[in-house]
């Protein structure tokens, strides 16, 4: 992964909370007294992502920009994953995936075509109290694995946010037949969800970023 992408060992969920809440500790300049209020921060987050099936989390934070958690979820992919099965992910993801989703395209990679959807908070998430976080998710297919990997970027401003596009871009671009761009080359098994609205109050991993 780039040096911007620091991974957190999710499968050790105690030493994941420590490194969670140094790192945390670190982009804040926190002083020495507030390590146990920072532990129990990252717990929250660590319970929250493991809660959701993650295999990936990770604190991206390039020098330009304010940093954001990259996450990533496996789900059952499609019996096919072609043209057709490409532009459903796309309608389902405007249809459902609520008012946030500004944008979607396609990317290519590889191992096949990655539905990549944007999502910027408006008036409509301010109104339902939402958190007002910017998000970029991608579905990418593994092909003979019977999954695909959501991948999800959820950063809290607009500082920087062309250099979290380019670095998302250039991990969902980067995917291959052998290694994921995630080098994960065994998530735990799919579980089967549709995109879908956000209630207000989701406390997911996906609506805020555990106040980087």
């Amino acid at each position: 992964m780039p040096s911007a992408v620091r991974r957190l060992p999710l499968a050790e969920p105690d030493r994941a909370v420590r490194e969670f809440a140094a790192i945390i500790g670190e982009l804040r300049d926190a002083p020495a007294g507030a390590a146990a209020d920072l532990e129990a921060l990252a717990a929250e987050a660590i319970d929250a992502a493991r809660r959701d099936g993650a295999f990936l989390m990770a604190v991206v934070a390039p020098a330009d920009a304010d940093p954001a958690l990259l996450i990533g979820v496996p789900l059952a992919v499609p019996p096919t994953w072609d043209t057709t099965t490409v532009d459903g992910v796309r309608d389902a993801v405007e249809d459902v995936g609520g008012p946030d989703v500004r944008r979607t395209v396609v990317i290519d990679s590889p191992i096949g075509p990655a539905v990549v959807a944007q999502r910027v908070p408006g008036i409509e998430q301010a109104r339902a109290g939402l958190p007002l976080t910017l998000q970029l998710q991608a579905f990418i297919p593994e092909p003979g694995s019977g999954r695909m990997l959501l991948l999800t970027l959820t950063a809290p401003s607009q500082r920087g946010w062309p250099s979290h596009q380019a670095l998302f871009a250039a991990l969902v671009g980067s995917a291959s037949p052998t290694t994921s761009p995630v080098d994960q080359p065994a998530p735990p098994p799919p579980t089967t969800r549709r995109p879908r609205p956000h209630p207000a109050d989701d406390d997911s991993y996906e609506h805020h970023t555990y106040q980087l």
